[in-house]
This record gives C-alpha cells, sequence and structure tokens, in this order.
C-alpha cells in the first residue's frame, strides 16, 4: 500500500524481477484494482499484492478501501461443499508494506488521512506485520532524507508504538528481499478483516467510519 508516487508497485516489480511498466514514473496511480502476483524465492512461493494508489485524485479513498476489503474477502471466500458454502476464517497475511518516497517532505492532511486508514484496516494487533517504508534513497540527498525520516517518526508513532518496523528501500532487489524476507512467516488477520468476518459492513468498520462522505461517493 502506499501513496501515488511512492513506489509500491515498483517495490514489488523489484521482488518479482519484472521491468517498471511505461510511464510509471508519472504520479498518476496505475493501479486502480487489487493485482496479486505469484512469484518464488529461496524455494518459497509468495504471493504479492499490489493495492490502489492512495491519494489517488481519480480515485477516492472509500473505492480504494472497497477494493481491497473486496480482495481480502473473495479470497478467503468460504469452500463449497455439494453447493453449500462453509464459511472459513479469514486469510492471514505475512505482511502489509507501506511506502512512502523519502523526497516527499511535505505531510499534507490527505496523507495523514491515508496513513489513518492504514492503521485502521491493520489495527493494533497486526501493527508488527507492518512495515513502513521509504523508497528512493538511492536518488535522494542523504542529509534531507534523513531529516525527511526523522518527521516521519513522529507522525507514525501510533503504528510503531504498537511495534511496526520503518524499514530503508534503495531500489534494489536485495534489500526489497530482506525486509519481506524479516517478516518471517508469521501471519495475522487484520482487523478489517475480523469485522467483515463478523458481519459488519464495510462503512461500520474501524477503517470505513473514519472516511469522510465525500470520499465514499463521487459528487
Amino acid at each position: 500500500m502506499g501513496k501515488i508516487g511512492s513506489g509500491r508497485s515498483n517495490f514489488i516489480k523489484k521482488l518479482a524481477e519484472m521491468q517498471p511498466e511505461e510511464g510509471t514514473e508519472n504520479l498518476s496511480s496505475h493501479t486502480e484494482n487489487v493485482c496479486a502476483y505469484e512469484c518464488y524465492h529461496s524455494g518459497q512461493r509468495f504471493i504479492l499484492v499490489d493495492t490502489p494508489g492512495l491519494n489517488n485524485g481519480e480515485l477516492l479513498q472509500g473505492a480504494a478501501l472497497t477494493a481491497i476489503a473486496k480482495w481480502l474477502k473473495t479470497t478467503c471466500a468460504g469452500s463449497s461443499t455439494n453447493g453449500q458454502t462453509t464459511p472459513e476464517e479469514p486469510i492471514k497475511l505475512t505482511g502489509v508494506i507501506y511506502t512512502r518516497s523519502i523526497t516527499d517532505s511535505n505531510m499534507s492532511g490527505a496523507d495523514l488521512r491515508s496513513f489513518k486508514l492504514l492503521h485502521d484496516l491493520c489495527g493494533d494487533k497486526a501493527a508488527d506485520r507492518v512495515r513502513l517504508v521509504t523508497t528512493m534513497w538511492d536518488v535522494a540527498d542523504e542529509s534531507e532524507a534523513v531529516k525527511v525520516e526523522d518527521a516521519l517518526k513522529t507522525h507514525w508513532q501510533s503504528l510503531t508504538s504498537v511495534e511496526a518496523s520503518l524499514e530503508r528501500f534503495d531500489n534494489t532487489s536485495e534489500r526489497a528481499w530482506i525486509i519481506v524476507e524479516e517478516l518471517e512467516n508469521t501471519k495475522k488477520a487484520l482487523l478489517v478483516q475480523e469485522e467483515l468476518n463478523t458481519g459488519t459492513r464495510l462503512e461500520d468498520t474501524s477503517a470505513g467510519k473514519h472516511l469522510r462522505p465525500e470520499e465514499w461517493v463521487a459528487p
């Protein structure tokens, strides 16, 4: 997950060793739906999930949340036996990687709302599965980047205080895999999954309730 232009899709491409899509250097969102990619590394199978970009002027936060929730729900849909669907526990994720460019020194209100959405999606119990990844260290002025990183530590304290971790990404496949492998094999359901699994409407989940009415419906 991440802000548009933060490098979230590029992070997946480094893991899956895919070439960047043409035009991905601009700040428009190239992901409007949830896209899953399968890859293998060191004999293990990984499913990498790219989500709609947050702060997308063409895609409302509510639409992004709906796409993410729909993927989570359909991926863990109950099994079918004799035409009857049997409910299952929510699929448990190994981790959630939230990206932000270290070259972006501005923290807008929309950025804070996007981070709040992340926190409300994951909840405190699954916070240790969250990696807050600053990208573009390979092109940043390090002295300025460190100042931005220090500011982000303050903005992100609500998640780091419940064991989310900060990581730096230098645009290499090696570093991307280190970040992923450090998650190890622990899996947890996200808060939004637990809420939806009890029959809560998406609008009434912790993530859904903090969105403003205009973020759900296009004007």
